[in-house]
């Protein structure tokens, strides 16, 4: 543990900025925290907090980042005469270490740009003289809105209380506002959920599927295929039960014992001792087994509920065997007096598990294509170099339904621009690929043939018919030749999109109808493609190997997923405009090998006649 460093004049301007300040009585000077690494300073605030239960003087301690007025800087509720419920923006407000003089319940003063840190200079001052001013009187200010419980407004966003979870596995279950009216119409209040873990990642556990305590199944969240391949032996069963609304204990704190647990539930239509009772007789096997309590919660504070929130703990190990109270007979009825002397009248704390709603708009919220092409069904033709680049941010944009043809085998040297890794090389891109893509989206269902496109196949494949939108990324004339011959049984959107020599200039070609459209193709695609043939024979092509002279297509990683980012902004623009036929030309602007940007050179339509 190291010496305490010299107190800074950035510090000191900032505890001199508190003097004199009305509401604000600083109760000991700054001082070096050797346990937190960080200074800590102890003072007393006055709010008006008149008809609430919260005083109007309370203690605090602020800590304080040695680097100030940059780094951490948090407050916290003294252990006396501070602050001991919890309220909502603010850590559950538990009493922690004994010899630390503050409690844990650090308050959220941080809101709306501020969760981007450095972005928030207009929103949290970072001179010595303001920063420290900002976070009392933004204390002040909380105190006093929470005494006028506005903490959480009707209109504001809905926010769950601070659990305290430890530990793995998490819980992950997929809730959409959707599934709401099943739950709403299910008179069922208790069941068995299936779980199951999630494939490569020991700490994640999914719900698979809900049931009744007979075993009548009520609703299954729909997973795509990398949860859907899970094998039976590794389900297992756990007990669920929900309530009228969340489970919590005034001001704004999450149950922490099992006694307030009994009575938060209590309150929401749960009798949790009845409850337990019901699955107890089933988990006597020397295990501790998961638990979901579920709950519905709306988007806006006072707003209608519009969806189910779960959250997952962990039972105690049930009396089995000869545990049983001293005297008593070992049966059902003694081994749950046990349980109930155990859980309830030793207050024993409760084993809360992380629990996070993976539905598809949740996982999303960071950026999602546009729902039309979310929802399409896409033909990849091609899982190559720009094939798998556009299908990873397709994915990831949120499209959940896929079919990939390619007949290809990977080759080391694709390693240096394709998405695909090492493990991969020698197998099929299309099965590659496939697995690839399934681990980034839990949703994802998706189909992968190791062949290329034909006549044949485009009428034989049943889930080649199915797509409604066409994604070429072959650069093949003869596929090409293909989508132009087949007729589809209605429109298709049809995108066929492919680079020249360095991946300097991306041609992407948009049309809607039955079948490609070839002779339109060609008219507005083909002076470009031979300007891209006579720059190609003038080009020092690299080789690949030795032995029979093989020529490979020259194209740097970057510059392959600039081509990928581009077209799939072209691919949501054609999704949304459907036009006749389209062709938009990209060239890459560099000058003595400095990148200049990316220009949009020959935007050209053909219209659909009126």
């Amino acid at each position: 543990m190291r010496d305490a460093p010299a107190l800074t004049d950035a510090l000191r301007l900032g505890r001199r900025a508190l003097d004199g300040v009305a509401g604000v009585e600083l109760l000991d000077d700054v001082s070096w925290d050797p346990e937190e690494q960080c200074w800590v300073l102890p003072l007393r605030l006055r709010a008006d907090t008149s008809g609430s239960a919260i005083p109007e003087w309370t203690n605090w301690y602020v800590l304080i980042d040695e680097h100030y007025p940059r780094g951490r800087l948090d407050v916290f509720p003294s252990k006396q005469g501070g602050l001991e419920d919890t309220y909502p923006h603010q850590r559950l407000n538990q009493s922690g270490p004994a010899a630390r003089p503050w409690r844990e319940g650090r308050l959220c003063l941080q809101t709306g740009l501020a969760a981007f840190g450095l972005r928030t200079r207009a929103e949290e001052p970072r001179s010595p003289e303001a920063r420290l001013f900002w976070h009392v009187a933004g204390a002040r200010e909380w105190l006093e809105t929470a005494a006028r419980g506005l903490l959480l407004a009707p209109g504001d966003a809905f926010e769950l209380p601070d659990l305290p979870t430890d530990g793995n596995p998490q819980v992950v279950f997929r809730e959409t506002a959707g599934a709401l009216g099943s739950w709403t119409a299910s008179q069922e209040r208790r069941g068995w959920v299936e779980l199951l873990p999630v494939p490569g990642n020991a700490r994640l556990l999914a719900v698979n599927a809900f049931s009744s305590l007979d075993g009548r199944q009520l609703l299954s969240p729909g997973w795509g295929d990398l949860l859907r391949a899970v094998p039976r032996k590794r389900r297992f069963r756990v007990p669920w039960m929900r309530c009228d609304s969340l489970p919590i204990l005034p001001s704004y704190a999450p149950p922490t014992s099992w006694p307030e647990l009994e009575h938060a539930l209590r309150f929401r239509g749960l009798d949790l001792r009845k409850e337990l009772q019901t699955f107890a007789s089933r988990l006597r096997d020397g295990e501790r087994h998961l638990c979901l309590i579920g709950f519905p919660i709306p988007e806006k504070v006072g707003g209608p509920d519009v969806r189910m929130h779960w959250w997952a703990l962990r039972l105690p190990i049930f009396a089995h065997g000869d545990v049983a109270p001293r005297g008593y007979r070992r049966n059902e009825r003694t081994y749950w007096l046990h349980d109930q002397v155990h859980l309830f009248e030793r207050s024993l704390p409760l084993d809360w598990l992380r629990t996070d709603n993976w539905a598809p708009e949740d996982l999303r919220s960071r950026g999602a294509l546009p729902e039309p092409l979310r929802s399409s069904w896409v033909l990849l033709l091609g899982a190559g170099t720009l094939g798998s680049a556009m299908a990873e941010l397709l994915v990831r944009g949120g499209v959940s339904r896929m079919v990939i043809m390619d007949g290809d085998v990977l080759e080391a040297g694709n390693l240096v621009r394709h998405t695909l890794d090492v493990t991969d090389v020698r197998y099929s891109k299309a099965d590659a690929l496939a697995r690839r893509l399934r681990n980034l989206n839990p949703d994802l269902r998706v189909h992968a043939f190791k062949k290329s496109l034909d006549e044949q196949t485009a009428r034989s494949i049943w889930l080649v018919s199915r797509c409604d939108t066409i994604l070429d990324c072959t650069a093949s004339d003869e596929v090409l030749e293909v989508l132009g011959q087949h007729t589809w049984d209605g429109p298709r959107l049809f995108f066929s999109a492919s680079f020249g020599v360095g991946a300097r200039r991306l041609l992407c070609f948009s049309a809607t109808g039955s079948s490609f459209p070839s002779g339109e193709f060609w008219k507005q695609a083909g002076s470009w493609i031979h300007q891209e043939h006579e720059e190609l024979r003038r080009t020092a092509l690299p080789r690949e190997g030795l032995g029979c002279w093989h020529p490979v297509f020259p194209a740097r990683a970057e510059d392959v997923t600039l081509a990928a980012a581009i077209a799939v902004k072209a691919l949501v623009r054609a999704t949304a405009t459907r036009p006749a036929a389209r062709l938009d030309v990209y060239e890459r602007e560099e000058h003595d090998d400095c990148f200049r940007g990316v220009s949009h050179v020959s935007p050209v339509e053909a219209h659909a006649s009126p």
